[in-house]
């Protein structure tokens, strides 16, 4: 008979019974149970793993060997070793007996024998699932109480801020370590120099402009991106606490707790969900009602109140005038054309409106070009339907000679070099996610038996999810370069049935162009010096080593009239 042992185990819980206990417990068990039966075992351990979910490695190992049918019998300590989820535990009991593999475990004295046996499971697997949510709710519940009281929770620290911990002792004489934001003078600056521009200049593009004419960065040396001074511009924060701030955010749905002094800033919580789907995450904004804004008791403020709601009035009042350029133009290359000059991306420009059309005239314009007002890159400007008729035209004849393409293709999946760095990358941040997620769950499993113990555990799982939100983020950034670089160039059919619909490309509607576009070239560069366009489609990496087309060149000398004649070649020269 073989028979599989499954133990799993929390590396920082005090409860429960050591892997090698469980093991040699499991053993006797069977051993009493088949006396006069020959026994193989085959164990799978998965020390410092939850069992929330079934991403363990050795619980995924089991799985595979399940379907190659190399046991009669999985046995375990206890039901949730398995999982604490019911639905993964009924997807594992249901491939159990598919597979005709009988389960036991010893603590509940279940198995799957019987109707009976098999009910009981599924209910103990409901409670452990409980379990486990209930410790989470109190989690989230406790630190719900923690940023009311204007608590800061962890995280990045904003601009202007960094992070500072104390140890302190609470009523009853425990020790504990938390975590508050103290003022940092040069980024105070920086961000009393962003509020005051944007006051006197009045939008986000004009004091990027500035910013970027007076050589003024981010800490990190990059660039003001609009996305980061909008964060900047909109945080309470910053704002030393008044009543009128107080009403204004109550005014806007947004849950406020505290009393404003004049001198602490208003911490904000509970404004992004995470939802996990087909294995990514993503964090959408809640509603404003499940918002809470509240008094910081230590971190102090330095916009005054006045400033910072005249600057949210001119935020509203911007926002409410900013145009949406997506259904005003026709252009197709927004998401792929770029400036060689300086490496950004080049969006549109909306000239005056066509009589015949109704639809602005369009440009593509560099992205830095526009912010810096030409300071720091003045490339020339494209005009936008005679650039997207070159590129259809491309295409076309990348149609009719699909062959030499697809042959490009399957020649460029054999070696990827970026992609195997990638997937090195990732493997590495892999390992770095699991060690802190299983920290941080060790530590959700001591809180379901030691309440005593929550208020010194709460700075460490803050600092574990922190770190953990980085890790994920990271991964998640990686995880689409390798989706990018690999899985459209493997579904050749796919890339065949495309070219295809190119050889009447002209004929198709304007978001099923930039469909096509989008999925069959990786990026198209202008070189403003020589006038050309190089396209670089799926298959070539990105590398710029080949130079699979060259066309667009000047035949005036009037630079608004610029008209364009393509040249395509296939062949790499």
């Amino acid at each position: 008979m073989k028979v599989a042992i499954y133990s799993r185990k929390s590396k920082y819980t005090g409860k429960g019974d050591s892997i090698g206990n469980q093991i040699q417990m499991c053993k006797d068990y069977i051993e009493n149970l088949y006396k006069n039966k020959k026994i193989e075992y085959s164990i799978y351990e998965d020390e410092g793993f939850s069992g929330k979910n079934t991403n363990r490695p050795e619980f995924q190992k089991l799985l595979n060997d399940i379907k190659k049918e190399k046991f009669n019998v999985l046995i375990c300590y206890r039901l949730d070793r398995i999982s604490r989820n019911v639905a993964d535990f009924s997807s594992t009991l249901d491939e159990l007996q598919v597979y005709g593999v009988d389960f036991v475990s010893i603590r509940e004295q279940f198995d799957t024998t019987s109707p009976m046996g098999r009910a009981m499971i599924y209910i103990a697997s409901v409670f452990a699932q409980l379990e486990r949510e209930t410790i989470a709710e109190r989690v989230r519940d406790n630190m719900i109480e923690l940023a009311k009281n204007g608590q800061w929770l962890g995280g990045s620290p904003p601009l202007g801020y960094s992070r500072k911990r104390e140890t302190c002792y609470d009523e009853n004489g425990n020790e504990k370590a938390i975590s508050f934001l103290v003022q940092e003078p040069d980024e105070v600056k920086l961000v009393k120099l962003l509020y005051d521009t944007y006051l006197r200049l009045g939008s986000i593009h004009q004091t990027e402009r500035y910013l970027m004419n007076n050589g003024i960065c981010a800490p990190s040396g990059k660039l003001f991106a609009t996305s980061t001074m909008h964060k900047i511009l909109k945080n309470p924060l910053y704002a030393k606490s008044s009543d009128e701030i107080l009403k204004y955010l109550e005014d806007d749905g947004i849950n406020v707790f505290g009393s404003p002094d004049g001198i602490h800033g208003i911490l904000e919580y509970n404004k992004t969900s995470v939802i996990a789907r087909d294995g990514k995450k993503t964090t959408p904004f809640k509603d404003k009602s499940e918002w809470i804004a509240a008094v910081s008791k230590r971190c102090e403020g330095f916009i005054d109140p006045d400033t910072w709601l005249k600057t949210q009035k001119q935020l509203k009042t911007n926002s409410a005038l900013s145009p949406n350029l997506g259904k005003t133009n026709n252009a197709l290359l927004t998401s792929k054309l770029k400036c060689k000059c300086c490496g950004s991306s080049m969006g549109i420009t909306l000239g005056r409106r066509l009589n015949e059309t109704g639809l602005c005239k369009v440009y593509y314009r560099c992205n830095l070009k526009r912010r810096s007002s030409g300071h720091l890159c003045n490339s020339k400007n494209l005009i936008g339907d005679k650039v997207d008729e070159c590129v259809l035209d491309s295409l076309v004849e990348m149609a009719k000679n699909k062959q030499a393409f697809l042959d490009r293709i399957l020649k460029s999946k054999k070696e990827n070099k970026k992609l195997k760095e990638d997937k090195l990358k990732k493997s590495t941040l892999e390992k770095q996610l699991a060690n802190k997620t299983k920290q941080l769950n060790g530590l959700l499993d001591k809180l379901s038996v030691a309440d005593d113990l929550l208020d010194i555990f709460m700075n460490k799982i803050r600092s574990l999810k922190t770190e953990i939100s980085q890790l994920e983020e990271n991964l998640k950034s990686i995880g689409e370069n390798i989706e990018n670089n690999s899985s459209e160039l493997y579904d050749i059919e796919f890339i065949n049935a495309v070219l295809d619909k190119c050889v009447n490309i002209k004929n198709e509607s304007i978001e099923s162009k930039r469909r096509i576009i989008n999925f069959l070239i990786e990026e198209i560069i202008y070189d403003a010096e020589t006038e050309l366009l190089e396209i670089y489609p799926i298959g070539s990496g990105g590398s710029k080593k080949k130079r699979y087309n060259t066309f667009i060149k000047e035949i005036t000398n009037d630079p608004l009239l610029l008209h364009f004649y393509s040249r395509t070649s296939w062949a790499a020269n």
